[in-house]
Order: C-alpha cells, then structure tokens, then sequence
C-alpha cells in the first residue's frame, strides 16, 4: 500500500513543518499544492522533500480534484496546512499498509484546538473522509464545503486529526468572509436563491446545534464564541446570496 498525502497550502510557514513532520513516517510521498504563498511555505515544504506544484486558486473542489491528480500512491491521505496527524492516528494508518485496507476509503476524527483550547464538544466528534484509494475518489461540493466521495466501502479510524485552527478571533472572522463569499457564489450559480426565512432561521439554528445539541456550553467561553460565530456565518452566507441576486438581477435588468 502506497501512500501519497496530499496538502493545500497558502502562507502556511507558520503550522507546515509541524504538519509535514507529522506524516513523514506514514508517506511515501507528500504532494503540497500551493495557491501563491508569499512567505517561507514552499521553501519548507521543498526542504521537508515534498513535491510542491502551483494551481492559482478558485475553490476549494477544483483545487483538490487538482490535488488529487498529481498523487502517484494508490491510496491518498488528504489533510489541511493546519492539521497534525496524531501519534495514535498514525499508528492506525501504519497498521493499514502493513496488513492491507479492506475498505476502500477511511474517516478520521477532527480534534480542533480553538482559540487555544481543544473543543470536545461543539466540533467534537467531526468525522471527515480523508484517506482513500486514488481511483476510487473524488471531491465533490458547491466550492466551499467540499467533501471526499468514494465509490466503495468505507470504515473508520482511532487516533485524531489535530487541527489548528483560529488562534484569534479576527482570523476567524476573516475567514467566514471568504467562506461565505465562495458559499454564496457557488450558491447562486447552482440556481439557489434567497431566503427570508432561512435568514431568519438558520443562524438560530446553526447556535443551538453547536451550544445546545452538541453541548458546547463544556467547552467554556471558547465553545460559547464559536456557536456564535457559527450563528454569524449562516446569516451571512444567505445575506451575501440575497447581494449577489440583487446585483446580478439587477445587471440583467
């Protein structure tokens, strides 16, 4: 079993050694697809023996399809510039290759750091499908919320994905503002249009899952900020929708 992981970066010198580190016993090889980084990551990711290629980016699903077409192992391990395969997840994957996968692809369990602190409540569990056979997958999604479909039968793996994420809240909100932009464009263009009630809903709905139903309220002040920052996400994705098909009904008119 040969095992390609397969990274997207962008001005990532800051987490990236300490990813790569992390799967340097588990790869054999490392495929890093940057989008334009104007800092260190490209000369770390070179020096950690990393094959590193350039793809300007436009969302998420075309950046990894792309990602995915230039690993060369027969299964791929696909992780985030800010996550750091844990030493249990690790032993998991290494006991994969020795005695072979009888799935044909494998979810892993997200343990996210936020703002400092490990949330193991309102994130937690976050099964995502990472690692599967090349030819057996591919990124689906409407540009901003990608997910792996594989044709075929999947299981699950012990050991977590640690992820590093927002180490402040403006780099969080930074990020909704981006997220939420692709959301709302990939949105529009699949024919989806505004709604009042969804508006009105959807934030409320998006707090409660996250402090209420996933118990949140444990993870302290921290799990109490990121239910409401997922409650300002939602709102602005259908409000960045509701902008978008004005200024576009607008322009045909």
């Amino acid at each position: 079993m040969k095992l390609s992981v397969g990274i997207l970066t962008f001005n990532s010198e800051r987490r990236i050694r300490k990813v790569l580190d992390s799967v340097k016993g588990i790869a054999d090889e490392i495929v890093v697809l940057d989008s334009g980084s104007q800092d260190r990551t490209v000369e770390i990711a070179e020096s950690s023996g990393a094959r590193v290629f350039f793809r300007k980016f436009d969302n998420f699903v075309n950046q990894k399809n792309y990602l995915l077409s230039l690993c060369r192992g027969e299964w791929v391990l696909f992780i985030d510039d800010d996550e750091v395969v844990s030493d249990e997840l690790a032993e998991e994957i290494k006991r994969l290759k020795r005695g072979g996968a009888p799935a044909d692809g494998y979810y892993l369990n997200v343990l996210t750091n936020y703002l400092g602190k490990w949330i193991r409540h309102a994130w937690y569990p976050d099964w995502h499908l990472r690692l599967a056979k090349r030819e057996k997958c591919r990124w689906v999604g409407n540009g901003v919320h990608e997910s792996l479909k594989v044709n075929g039968k999947v299981g699950y793996l012990k050991g977590d994905l640690l992820h590093y994420s927002y180490e402040s809240v403006s780099q969080h909100i930074k990020k909704i503002d981006l997220y939420t932009t692709l959301y709302a464009r990939g949105a529009f263009e699949k024919g989806k249009r505004f709604s009042l009630f969804k508006l009105l809903t959807s934030p409320a709905g998006s707090f409660i899952r996250r402090y209420i139903l996933k118990r949140g309220f444990l993870d302290g002040f921290e799990g109490f900020v990121l239910s409401v920052m997922a409650s300002y996400y939602s709102f602005l994705k259908y409000l960045k929708l509701w902008e978008i098909e004005k200024r576009e009904g607008s322009g045909r008119s």
